[in-house]
């Protein structure tokens, strides 16, 4: 726990971390630290890509072992094919499944292609995965955040994963004196969205709270959010038999009070002007909250336009942030794309998901869009690699800037200049 002021800035989100460790509770953050150190081939991308069987086979980033697989690619083949096919994963995740998904799935399937080759199929992905991203299903609505959403007279439910919208309803609807939240995910009933106890990186902690009487799992949920409840005594249901478990779920005393409020932006009031764009997921690389708390708000008191989205609209509203706008989850960042154009400033994601979010993020900048990752990305391992990434996006009039570190805010307000 001394090192609880780089786990969330979140003075409540401190007090339920000592309370979960008083528990015994083992949270994401412990899990992180175990894995210490992560495997550094994997993390600089010299870990093959390919399931020849042979391997798995590594790339000494040194020197000073293997310096080719089994098959003899060598270590900026390799990078560039754990890039293309990361990108491939998040193209599908998009629902892009046409032609350049086939086609890379035929390079990945034995060891071919030069970097350029390899890089390029991965950027073409990335723009397939961006512009399917604008025609996914939208979310619209006010929406309250923070763990003041708890109190409630009755029994408080809490929601995770992809649920359908009529048993969201249903639950909304039979209970009554109680709430049903969400657990860090954007999830619509009857055209409203959901009050959020918490962003997504923070789930586990709104369970260990004691606050919430039972956890609706739906498609996608993290395997950890059974794991906390099993481990706190919380009931876990699946969609099918979450209203009926509803109806019986006990009441407890709320413990917190922090609250803040929001709204989603329709694609046509996106604001422009010199807009800057800051989103994406909790990372256990960076203290939670803190990037998205402090750039809003030293970029608005710089006379600049701002929209957040995903995890970091949710803390981004929690700290106040005036004038701040908040963006669809998933179709957002193409939405001021369109609305905004040439005056977007930038786009930083503030934390990367998953595949998908790599793929959007590579596709924005390769569609002409200036776009920074604070995260590092599983590139540097291959300086040759990095080269092409610049080379394709700056060929098509954007930019990718990313780190081999997690970035400070000071290295972001100083890329969006």
């Amino acid at each position: 726990m001394e090192s609880i002021h780089i786990k969330t800035v979140d003075p409540i989100s401190q007090d339920l971390l000592r309370i979960a460790a008083s528990r015994g509770l083992e949270l994401s953050w412990e899990r992180y630290e175990s894995q210490q150190p992560q495997d550094g081939f994997l993390r600089s991308g010299l870990s093959c890509a390919f399931g020849c069987l042979q391997g798995p086979c590594r790339i000494d980033p040194f020197g000073r072992g293997s310096t080719h697989g089994i098959c003899g690619m060598g270590r900026d083949e390799m990078v560039a094919a754990s890039l293309l096919r990361l990108c491939l994963n998040g193209a599908l995740e998009a629902g892009e499944c046409g032609e350049g998904t086939a086609e890379a799935a035929m390079m990945l399937s034995r060891p071919q292609g030069s970097v350029d080759d390899l890089v390029g199929a991965a950027v073409a992905l990335g723009v397939s995965a961006f512009d399917a991203s604008g025609d996914a299903k939208g979310v619209s609505g006010a929406f309250k955040v923070g763990y003041g959403v708890l109190a409630a007279s009755g029994p408080v439910v809490g929601v995770c994963g992809s649920l359908d919208d009529a048993i969201v309803a249903a639950l909304v609807s039979g209970n009554g004196r109680g709430r049903v939240v969400s657990l860090g995910d954007w999830i619509s009933a009857d055209g409203d969205l959901l009050d959020f106890a918490c962003s997504s990186g923070e789930a586990e902690l709104a369970i260990a709270s004691g606050c919430i009487s039972l956890v609706v799992c739906g498609a996608g949920a993290d395997p950890s959010i059974k794991a906390i409840c099993d481990q706190a005594g919380v009931p876990v249901v699946a969609a099918a038999e979450a209203v009926e478990a509803a109806a019986t779920a006990p009441h407890l005393a709320p413990q917190a009070e922090q609250v803040g409020a929001g709204a989603v932006c329709a694609p046509g009031d996106i604001a422009g002007g010199s807009l800057c764009l800051i989103g994406g997921a909790d990372m256990p690389q960076q203290s939670m909250g803190w990037l998205a708390s402090e750039l809003p708000g030293a970029l608005t008191a710089a006379g600049q336009n701002v929209a957040v989205w995903g995890d970091a609209a949710l803390w981004a509203v929690k700290a106040g942030s005036a004038g701040v706008q908040v963006l669809d989850p998933v179709r957002g960042v193409s939405d001021a794309c369109v609305a905004v154009g040439p005056d977007l400033k930038g786009i930083c994601f503030t934390g990367l998901s998953g595949c998908r979010d790599l793929a959007v993020a590579l596709g924005a900048a390769a569609s002409g869009t200036r776009v920074c990752v604070a995260t590092p990305l599983p590139v540097w391992g291959s300086e040759a690699v990095c080269d092409a990434l610049d080379r394709v996006v700056g060929e098509a009039g954007g930019e990718f800037a990313h780190y081999d570190h997690p970035a400070s805010a000071d290295e972001i307000l100083a890329w969006f200049g």
